[in-house]
């Protein structure tokens, strides 16, 4: 029998996103949006995370944030779900529930936690040279 690790196939994922941006030449603004990310969250909530990096970038951290959200929720295009609710007419229907919502902000803050993580590793961050 085959046990599952949900937490570490989600490491796994994000250190698989993270390692598409190495080459990439504004990392640095991807890992300073990762190191806050988990604050973002906790502080604005899911949907206000969502709207400051529609607004500020870098768009790749929304997608891997999506991503992770999807793996771990089975609840796809979290972030453009969220844009449509707060868009929508009042009186309509999201296209979250609250129950969703709630699964999906969960699910962004273990995301975060593993794509700073892998961020501070993979694209320099923290790094003391006197340490050894």
């Amino acid at each position: 029998m085959k046990v599952s690790h949900k937490g570490l196939e989600m490491a796994q994922l994000a250190k698989n996103l993270v390692l598409e941006l190495e080459k990439k030449k504004d990392k640095e603004e991807y890992l300073r949006r990762a190191k806050g990310l988990g604050s973002m969250i906790i502080q604005n909530g899911l949907a206000g995370t969502v709207l400051f990096l529609k607004k500020k970038g870098p768009q790749e951290i929304l997608e891997h944030l999506d991503k992770l959200i999807a793996y771990k929720t089975k609840i796809e295009n979290v972030s453009e779900k969220i844009v449509k609710d707060i868009k929508s007419d009042q009186e309509q229907h999201g296209e979250l529930t609250s129950e969703q919502y709630l699964k999906a902000q969960n699910a962004a803050l273990e995301a975060a936690k593993w794509l700073r993580r892998y961020a501070d590793i993979l694209l320099g961050g923290d790094r003391d040279e006197g340490v050894s």
